[in-house]
């Protein structure tokens, strides 16, 4: 994901007066008639919920909007030249570099448009120069100058929630439990190369979470690089390792300022050995999602974190659904048993169906997770299928 660039803002230049006189049949000394140059377009940055990223602007090293026109004779006007308009993420920050330093112009929050770069203002002709001395002059101004600056744009995603934790500490598998992700999830570490993306869906609200690839005290680290995105975000959902887990230390000597007036809940990674007691179950993940969402709701803060928090019970390695057994796999949800018992799966459509529901339910996802293969026997109540 692109998520920082550099461009050089060029806004159009003004067009230049025109220097005319009026040459017109019975008009006796005839006055000036040259018209005013058209204004430079202006630069505009835009927020699009539709962008999620600033790759679009990944080769592009500047951006130039459409000079003014000149005047002409008759006293008619230049046309303005056309704005051109920047189209970002929602969350996207503008900086301008003056004398070495970098300042802050304005944050992208909504679609609303802002100024970036104002055009030129257009020359005035010599119809407008004219006075009781020079009534006729043979001078007109030049169009000014676009404003021009060098920014910098560094995109952060609105979230409400950010799951992170070591690789292969269980995020994925987290992310895909309490919201409609479906992220890669393997068996072995450095899966999440990039920022995933999920809706928690609650009763009142939907909520935005997302995860960062794992983090590690790497100078390549590629969690360190998405580290930035939790500035936004309300709520830390930590995987924790253990006691000797630094991830929240870590994350505190990239930039102490990050964690500040959030609340960070700790769950137990599947590779924290340390309570070997805990199990899940699906009243576990709803109340987790209800802490979660009270939290958004009354934005509590955190008084300290220097001490890993108490830890929420929950095993992300157990599954409700999927059942691994010497023979082969038992599938316990009960909806998916009723189908399989209830339609002729010797059908190809209707196994077509059958297969969509078992992806749609998650269930195809904790098979894959489990182990199965080509080959493997699947029971689903009283019917018994072959993996393929």
């Amino acid at each position: 994901m692109k998520d920082k660039i550099k461009l050089l803002i060029l806004a159009g230049t003004g067009g230049d007066g025109a220097i005319s006189g009026i040459r017109k049949k019975f008009v006796p000394r005839g006055g000036p008639d040259g018209g005013d140059g058209g204004n430079g377009g202006n630069i505009y940055v835009k927020g699009d919920i539709s962008k999620t990223s600033l790759i679009n602007y990944n080769h592009i090293k500047s951006i130039k909007s459409h000079n003014g026109q000149e005047g002409s004779s008759n006293n008619k006007k230049g046309k303005k030249g056309k704005d051109k308009y920047i189209k970002v993420p929602i969350g996207t920050k503008i900086f301008t570099n003056k004398q070495k330093k970098s300042k802050i112009l304005f944050e992208i929050l909504d679609e609303e448009k802002k100024l970036l770069a104002k055009g030129g203002r257009g020359g005035k002709g010599n119809s407008g120069r004219a006075n009781s001395v020079i009534q006729y002059p043979l001078l007109a101004e030049k169009g000014e100058r676009g404003e021009k600056l060098e920014v910098e744009m560094d995109y952060l995603m609105l979230t409400d929630v950010v799951v992170l934790g070591k690789p292969n500490s269980g995020k994925s598998t987290f992310l895909s439990k309490i919201t409609n992700a479906n992220p890669k999830i393997n068996l072995y570490p450095y899966t999440t190369t990039g920022i995933e993306t999920g809706t928690m869906e609650t009763v009142k609200e939907h909520y935005k979470v997302i995860e960062i690839p794992g983090l590690e005290n790497k100078k390549n680290n590629l969690g360190l690089k998405y580290l930035k995105h939790i500035e936004r975000a309300s709520i830390i959902v930590f995987l924790c390792e253990g006691k000797n887990d630094d991830t929240i230390r870590i994350i505190e000597n990239q930039n102490k300022n990050l964690l500040k007036e959030k609340l960070i809940i700790t769950i137990k990674s599947h590779n924290n050995i340390e309570e070997n007691d805990l199990q899940t179950n699906v009243s576990e993940i709803s109340l987790i999602k209800k802490n979660i969402e009270a939290a958004l709701l009354k934005r509590v803060e955190v008084k300290s974190i220097n001490t890993v928090p108490e830890i929420i019970k929950i095993d992300l390695e157990e599954n409700e659904n999927v059942i691994k057994k010497k023979d082969g796999f038992e599938i316990t949800h009960p909806q998916i048993i009723r189908i399989a018992e209830k339609v002729n799966l010797d059908k190809w459509d209707v196994m077509a169906q059958f297969m969509k529901a078992l992806h749609q339910k998650g269930i195809a996802r904790e098979l894959l997770m489990r182990g199965v293969k080509e080959g493997d026997i699947v029971k689903i109540g009283s019917v018994t299928l072959e993996w393929n």
